[in-house]
């Protein structure tokens, strides 16, 4: 993927996270690269703060200042075509209306949120053993997730490894019992048991599904500096969130 791709991509949102990775390595060691980003990307955050009566004119102003002359075409440094094909979208071309006038907190719950795949439990035809747990995460993986639910609940005490919280908050979350989830999640990262890092990932999720950004941030932040799980993720909804 070239340049011009990754910062096309970047900016419609549709990297994924390798991309995402080659970006933000591109913008720690190529200088014009950054500058060329920067540029585009205080360009977007101008448009987004402007009064939506006023956008026009400015746009128009900004055409104009960042017309190439004859010499700028020929570097190769920075890609004025990027930038003015920037200035001359006015709407759902790109950043769509909620660009322009918030933050559109249900396509970034969607863009981002995906269930997390059984890692804890083989399931394989050749068990002959149809412990609890296994017929929870039968269900878990069939997406019966009310069954999952019901199933892990009615494990046994003494059959609650520290990885079933995780899993059962997550059963949760897909049936909308979002105060359960949370408080599962919540237990893992203050217990500091397995799968930490994920649940404060799955905590932002929830706290874009419920249009809270000042938690949303929170939990990113703390992932993005003592974490690997989903950084560049996490780093790219900061941006749109700040």
């Amino acid at each position: 993927m070239t340049n011009e791709d990754l910062l096309y991509g970047f900016f419609s949102n549709s990297l994924t996270e390798t991309e995402e990775k080659q970006l933000f390595e591109l913008l720690k060691t190529d200088a014009n690269f950054k500058k060329q980003f920067e540029f585009e990307n205080n360009l977007k955050q101008v448009i987004k703060h402007d009064e939506s009566i006023k956008l026009k004119e400015k746009l128009k102003a900004f055409e104009a200042e960042i017309a190439p002359t004859n010499e700028q075409k020929n570097k190769s440094g920075f890609n004025w075509r990027i930038a003015a094909s920037i200035v001359i979208l006015l709407g759902a071309s790109w950043f769509g209306y909620q660009s322009f006038f918030g933050v559109n907190y249900g396509d970034l719950y969607e863009a981002n949120y995906q269930e997390y795949p059984n890692t804890e439990f083989a399931i394989t035809r050749s068990d002959t053993v149809n412990s609890l747990e296994r017929k929870a995460f039968v269900a878990y993986e069939a997406q019966d997730y009310e069954s999952a639910v019901k199933l892990f609940e009615n494990l046994p005490s003494n059959l609650q490894k520290p990885y079933i919280n995780f899993y059962k908050a997550q059963a949760y979350l897909k049936i909308d019992s979002i105060d359960k989830a949370k408080t599962l999640f919540s237990f893992i990262i203050n217990e500091n048991t397995q799968f930490v890092a994920e649940s404060h990932w799955y905590m932002a999720m929830i706290a874009l599904k419920e249009k809270d950004k000042d938690k949303a941030k929170k939990y990113l932040r703390v992932l993005t500096e003592n974490y690997d799980y989903n950084k560049a993720k996490a780093e790219m909804l900061l941006k749109k969130l700040n």
